[in-house]
């Protein structure tokens, strides 16, 4: 989503078939670059959208939800890690995902704005920031688990 977004491109929903395929690219990458083409860690998402799709990745710990506004702000995207059991989204299938990550591309005055692949109805899913900054997570390749004690973010730019 956010490699269109960067690219130009104005369509609303990109086509199963696209998206497949960019699975499959993104999934062979992986394997050849890290070994395994399993769940990913923040710093790792971070090096294939840099390395595969060209594009700025920084790394932010502890991010804050000014942090967040003053990326969108600059016309940058950001995505976040989370526990998605601990987010409360209805449309997901439960009990949800434990380790999933959301783009986050707006906001209002209360909520964030995102664009959540996790489900159909995805497309402008409303956050309150306590809800995802209660649910932090990154990936621990070594124990091949969620490590919920880690809030870090990805700020995204051309």
């Amino acid at each position: 989503m956010v490699a269109a977004y960067f690219s130009g491109d104005t369509r609303t929903k990109i086509p199963a078939t696209e998206v497949e395929e960019q699975i499959t690219a993104l999934t062979n990458w992986e394997q050849t670059n890290f070994g395994y083409s399993l769940d990913a860690t923040v710093v790792e998402t971070a090096e294939m959208i840099q390395l595969f799709y060209n594009l700025k990745a920084v790394v932010v710990s502890n991010y804050t939800e000014k942090d967040i506004k003053d990326a969108l702000n600059a016309n940058k995207v950001v995505i976040i890690p989370v526990n998605g059991r601990l987010i409360g989204n209805p449309y997901y299938k439960q009990p949800g995902p434990i380790y999933h990550m959301l783009v986050i591309r707006g906001y209002t005055a209360t909520q964030l704005i995102t664009n959540d692949p996790g489900t159909k109805n995805g497309e402008n899913y409303k956050y309150y920031f306590s809800t995802l900054k209660n649910a932090p997570a990154d990936w621990n390749n070594s124990a091949k688990i969620m490590d919920s004690t880690i809030k870090i973010a990805l700020i995204l730019s051309k």
